[in-house]
């Protein structure tokens, strides 16, 4: 568990470092904020239009050298753009990690359903994708503080120089590609055993499933620029210093690590038939966070906090509807893991694409923070619609 938590963490982290030293980037390349949401778009972008070739190469080598491609990826693509120090090197970089991200996303998606029981299967794949937002909890504080005292470019070889360790954690503790192809047999035999409600095994990919794709897209599209964009609002918009703004988002990300895994208890405990009924109320109460989010702080002094708890709310409702989500996409196709969590993280990143630098443009468009987060907020609510269409997908019966 600890390999598969470290490898979506540094898997994911180019994507997210832009966030945190914005204003550096800005200062440093003479780069519009269109420009720097491009960089994390782009990085979540080729995830998703990586992921399903990134599925089907985690077929063929297994699990340990899928991640282990991936950390090495992020290493050349963090130390390449930081000594290079240019925009087209932070650009290449972003699409280079970013298609080696979906080799970890669907390598540990398969490993965790392999050897974990259904139901133990939400908390398990939650709490490993909390790699994502705990790396963000430590990033968020740190980055600012290190980009300011010393560059932006330090902190990225730093990241870089992590990952490498993070490559040989999982060469020694993943199983090889023998080791995933018994994994497979068993999980196959577990599934038609009992997973997925006595489908047939001819019944791979159930019809519809893009539906998952759609709903995914909405849900992160809408909700990422709490991540990549928080920072820079409190520190250009609301006034606030950026190792302060680092610190209430990191506050945010780490009591959304921790809501994740509680959410994800429940889930487990209400059972397959009711884990996307959960996530469209979770879907819903973040459009509702994200919305007052700009509200709050547009008013008075008085509804700050109510603000804050916007972004707090909205990171925890996020983090929790994005757990139970990879547990429903096993639950509906159960003989297709790593097909459906392709075609579902497709979406899913094409989303991570289009909210960072949607968001940038919004806000270099009209000069204002504000409709940029209520275009997010629309967009919450759209997903929360789609997924429930997608819930009469793959329906598990009792």
């Amino acid at each position: 568990m600890t390999a598969g938590i470290l490898a979506v963490a540094f898997g994911a982290s180019l994507g997210f470092l832009p966030g945190y030293f914005v204003a550096d980037l800005q200062d440093d390349l003479g780069i519009s904020r269109t420009q720097v949401g491009l960089l994390v778009s782009l990085h979540f972008g080729f995830t998703g239009l990586g992921s399903v070739l990134g599925a089907r190469i985690t077929e063929w080598v297994g699990v340990r050298a899928s991640v282990v491609a991936d950390q090495l990826m992020v290493a050349v693509a963090a130390w390449g753009s930081a000594l290079l120090d240019s925009y087209p090197a932070l650009l290449a970089a972003a699409m280079f990690a970013g298609f080696g991200y979906s080799l970890s996303t669907s390598s540990t998606n398969k490993a965790v359903a392999d050897v974990v029981p259904a139901s133990r299967l939400t908390v398990a794949l939650s709490a490993k994708t909390a790699g994502v937002p705990t790396m963000a909890l430590v990033a968020s504080a740190i980055v600012p503080w290190a980009s300011e005292r010393w560059s932006w470019n330090a902190t990225v070889m730093a990241t870089g120089t992590l990952a490498l360790l993070s490559a040989v954690v999982a060469l020694f503790a993943l199983p090889g590609r023998e080791a995933s192809g018994r994994s497979a047999v068993r999980s196959e035999a577990v599934s038609l055993s009992g997973r997925g409600g006595g489908r047939s095994s001819g019944e791979l990919m159930p019809k519809g499933f893009w539906w998952f794709s759609v709903a995914a897209f909405f849900l992160v599209g809408s909700s990422q620029p709490l991540f990549s964009w928080i920072v820079r609002y409190l520190d250009e918009s609301v006034g606030l210093a950026k190792t302060t703004a680092g610190g209430i988002a990191s506050v945010a990300a780490g009591i959304g690590a921790v809501t994740m895994v509680l959410g994800a208890l429940h889930a487990d405990r209400i059972g397959p038939n009711r884990r996307v009924p959960f996530i469209i109320g979770l879907s819903a109460a973040m459009s509702v966070s994200i919305a007052v989010i700009p509200l709050g702080f547009a008013l008075d002094v008085v509804v700050v906090g109510a603000a804050a708890v916007g972004v707090v709310l909205g990171i925890a409702t996020q983090l929790v509807a994005v757990g139970s989500m990879h547990a429903a996409v096993v639950d509906r196709a159960p003989h297709a893991v790593q097909r459906a969590t392709g075609i579902t993280m497709t979406g899913y990143y094409l989303g991570a694409l289009a909210g960072p630098v949607g968001f940038g443009a919004l806000v270099d468009w009209l000069d204002t923070y504000t409709w940029a987060w209520l275009a997010m907020a629309a967009g919450g609510a759209v997903g929360a619609a789609i997924f429930v269409r997608a819930n009469r997908v793959g329906q598990v019966v009792p």
